[in-house]
This record gives structure tokens, C-alpha cells and sequence, in this order.
């Protein structure tokens, strides 16, 4: 049973094609009538079905009314809650979507031939015994996933140079759930340093070491939920929270200890750009504009008294249609350290818009602050208005132009045969002054042509 028709029919079709009999329905009530009337070895049904009643409904009355048969959940959302009605309604197994086939016929073979299959509730364990034991796997795992990437499959190293540092991290994540540690152990946080100023040396950028650490969190995010019900519930919440500050607290000290690698000159660079009259360059968190240079203070109209008072809330200069790109901005920033540059507008002090082009990089989580570089883009916008309105003078006239191409040629041919009429030997005295009149009227038409050309041309 899935609510899902494109899974419900690919999975019937699967199991159709090795051999077994399936009724595949889509909804509570129809599993519940089949239950009622025929036989199963074995109930497959989706978690959440989206209609009265769920998967456990479903499991609960195969218990009741066929209870040899095997029981398997399906679902794409495993959950804590979830995991804990699998076990007090004692399904035999719980498969994660997308779900390993091969492993799905196994279970479904041992079933029919009335072996049963070997279940996932068994004694949990904790999500640091988890980690130790999948430590080869999920370290595989990673590399596979980082490799996907175009950009870090590009950067020469071998595979023991790219996750050289990721087995005392996870060592580190061990130990920090094992003995509810609130910091960073002392070798956790010199691997951690090493490990940044090795990824500067071999040429990574911030969002890319960023890029790997959320690619690790995927990984033990999926290790954990494919392992769910073998967990220990009791610690499991603030065993997670312990691994996710574990990777937090060790990117952060990679990425300082990256940054101290920068050369001194480039260090002065930046330095020089904060003082361009031309650049603004400020410090930001989630509602405040914090520091400025000069230019960033002129541009939008605000004192140096007034940002040492913290009056400058940049929230509060933004109008509602740009809030989405910032709100977008400052997703990057937390998932990447860095936001792809992007135009929005401050209203300023006195009621007008300020255009402008806006970057930023992140400088700490906690607090969540960010720096950002601005580009007055007034100008740009009146040359672009200019080359616009350039755009619709030449628009207009194609327009006019092409009109009157189409009503001058049928006009030319009317002039022609009303003319051709007039001068007709045979004509009557009244259809000769019909034609006249009809000739009359057509150089009218045209005169107003030829005007609404001469006047589009003035207006321009």
C-alpha cells in the first residue's frame, strides 16, 4: 500500500517481474478490504498515506487478522515517533526510501519460505557506537559524495590527501557524545587547525571546506535514519545535537586557522578596499547594521553618531520584495559562508530608493555576523533607463513604421482602382462623383498616415 502511484506501480512491477503475486493499493480502506478477504505472506505499506488512518493502521489489523503474515513499513520520512509505533506495533522491518531492492526481495523470499526475516529492532545502541562501527563506511561514503561535486573532483589529490582529516573527526564526535563534552578536545582542535591550513595549501576556497562539512552531516544524517529503530531513544536527541556542535566547532577552527594563512599583502588589500570611497564595506548581523566605512555610510544616508548608536536597521530599509533575497542571502551564509551577489534596494532617510549590488562572506556563527561589499548602482540604472527608453523610440517607430507599410499598400491599391473607376469611358455621371469622393477620402487616410509619422519623430 502507497499513496504514492508512481512507487506503488514500480514496486509492483518489480516484484511481479521476480515471481510474486501482488495486490497493490493506494489507500487505507482498500488495504483493509483486502486484509479482510484474502491471504497474505507478507504486508508492504507506506508510512504516511495521506488519507484517514497510516501505515500503522494497516499494520494493526494484519496483526490482528493474519498474524503470520510478515509486516514491512515503507516510508520516506523516518522519525523518531515513527520508530517508536514500529516497535509497540511490532513490525518485523523498516525500510527507508529509497530503499535497497535486493534487500526488499530477501526479506520478502525469507518470509514466504516461512523463515523470518532477520528484524531491525534489536538491542539499541547509541549513536556514538553507530558511528565507531560504520566509521570505514561513512568515510567511503563521503569521499563518493564530495567526488561528485565538479569543482573538488577537480583538485588534484589522492583520495588518503582529501580525507586525511576526517577519522579524527569522527573520533572527536565519539568521544564528545560519549563524555557529554561542551568543547572541543585540545588534539580535536590542532587537528581541526591543520586541517585548515592543509585544505589552503591545496587550494580550497571557504564555501568549499564548508561544502565537505555539510556533505559529512548528510552522511551521518542517513547513516542514523537508516538505523533508526536500532537506537537508543533515550539519548538520542542530545546525542545528535552533541555531533552537529562537534562539526560546527571544528570547521569554524578550520576556517580561522585557513585564514591565517592569508598573505599579509592581501591582508592589506583588504584593508585598502575599506577605505575606497567607492566600495561600501560594512558589518552586519540578522537586523543591525554594526560597522561601515564611510562610503557604505554615504551611500545610504546615515551619520557615523547614528551607527555607533546601532540605529541602522537594514531590515527596516528594506522594502518586502526584497526581503526573499535576503532571506536567501543569509541561507547561504549559514549553509556556505559566502552569498552569490545579488541587486535589491535600501529606502533611504528620505523616502528614495538607493539601487545597489550587494556581496557578502561570513565572519562567525555565534554571533551570526557577516561582511558585505556594496556597489552604487545609480548610475548604472539611469544608463540602463536611457538605453531602455533608446530601446522603445526605436520600438515605437518599427511599430508606426510597420503599420503604416500595412495600411499604405492596400491604400495605394484602393487609390489605384478607384482611379482606374473614375476614368472609366462608361462610368455614369453618379458613380463618377462616388469614385471622386472615394478618392477624396483615401487621401485623407493617407495625409493621416504621413502625420502620425511626422509627429511620432517629434516626439522622440
Amino acid at each position: 500500500m502507497d499513496d504514492d502511484l508512481a512507487v506503488l506501480r514500480s514496486l509492483e512491477s518489480v516484484l511481479l517481474y521476480n515471481g510474486f503475486g501482488v495486490s497493490a493499493v493506494a489507500s487505507v480502506p482498500e488495504a483493509l478490504e483486502l486484509i479482510s478477504k484474502q491471504s497474505f505472506d507478507v504486508l508492504l505499506t507506506d508510512l504516511n498515506i495521506g488519507q484517514p488512518g497510516d501505515g500503522f493502521t494497516v499494520v494493526s489489523a494484519m496483526r490482528r487478522v493474519q498474524p503470520d503474515a510478515c509486516t514491512f513499513i515503507l516510508t520516506g520520512y523516518p522519525d523518531i515517533e515513527s520508530a517508536i509505533t514500529a516497535i509497540r506495533s511490532q513490525v518485523d522491518n523498516y525500510f527507508a526510501k529509497p530503499l535497497n531492492v535486493n534487500e526488499l526481495l530477501t526479506a520478502i523470499t525469507s518470509a514466504r519460505s516461512g523463515k523470518r526475516p532477520p528484524s531491525k529492532i534489536h538491542t539499541p545502541v547509541k549513536i556514538s557506537e553507530l558511528v565507531r562501527n560504520r566509521r570505514t563506511l561513512i568515510c567511503d561514503q563521503w569521499l563518493s559524495d564530495v567526488l561528485h561535486d565538479p569543482e573538488l573532483a577537480a583538485i588534484p589529490l589522492i583520495p588518503e590527501e582529501r580525507m586525511d582529516h576526517l577519522p579524527e573527526l569522527l573520533d572527536e564526535v565519539i568521544g564528545r557524545m560519549e563524555e557529554q563534552r561542551d568543547a572541543l578536545s585540545a588534539k580535536a582542535a590542532e587537528a581541526a587547525r591543520k586541517h585548515g591550513r592543509q585544505r589552503y595549501q591545496q587550494g580550497y576556497t571557504i564555501p568549499q571546506i564548508l561544502f565537505e562539512m555539510r556533505v559529512l552531516r548528510q552522511v551521518l544524517s542517513k547513516t542514523i535514519q537508516g538505523e533508526l529503530l536500532s537506537l537508543e531513544l533515550s539519548t538520542l536527541v542530545p546525542d545528535i545535537f552533541k555531533s552537529g556542535e562537534s562539526l560546527e566547532s571544528a570547521v569554524e577552527v578550520a576556517i580561522r586557522s585557513y585564514q591565517s594563512q592569508v598573505p599579509q599583502s592581501l591582508q592589506t588589500s583588504f584593508s585598502q578596499l575599506y577605505k575606497s570611497p567607492y566600495l561600501g564595506v560594512a558589518i552586519m548581523d540578522e537586523n543591525h547594521i554594526i560597522d561601515a566605512n564611510d562610503a557604505f555610510l554615504r551611500m545610504i544616508g546615515y551619520g557615523r553618531e547614528q551607527l555607533m548608536a546601532g540605529e541602522i536597521n537594514w531590515l527596516e530599509m528594506t522594502r518586502d520584495k526584497y526581503r526573499p533575497l535576503d532571506m536567501n542571502a543569509i541561507e547561504q551564509l549559514r549553509e556556505f559562508g559566502t552569498c552569490v551577489p545579488f541587486e535589491k534596494e535600501f529606502v533611504l532617510p528620505d523616502g528614495s530608493s538607493f539601487p545597489l549590488l550587494i556581496g557578502a562572506v561570513r565572519l562567525s556563527l555565534d554571533p551570526f555576523e557577516w561582511s558585505v561589499y556594496m556597489v552604487d548602482l545609480t548610475k548604472q540604472r539611469r544608463l540602463q533607463a536611457a538605453e531602455q527608453q533608446v530601446r522603445d523610440s526605436e520600438s515605437r517607430h518599427l511599430l508606426i513604421n510597420r503599420l503604416a507599410h500595412e495600411i499604405n499598400n492596400p491604400l495605394a491599391a484602393l487609390m489605384f482602382t478607384i482611379h482606374l473607376l473614375g476614368t472609366h469611358a462608361d462610368l455614369s455621371n453618379d458613380a463618377h462623383e462616388l469614385a471622386l469622393n472615394a478618392s477624396e477620402m483615401l487621401d485623407r487616410i493617407a495625409a493621416s498616415v504621413k502625420m502620425v509619422l511626422l509627429e511620432s519623430r517629434r516626439v522622440d
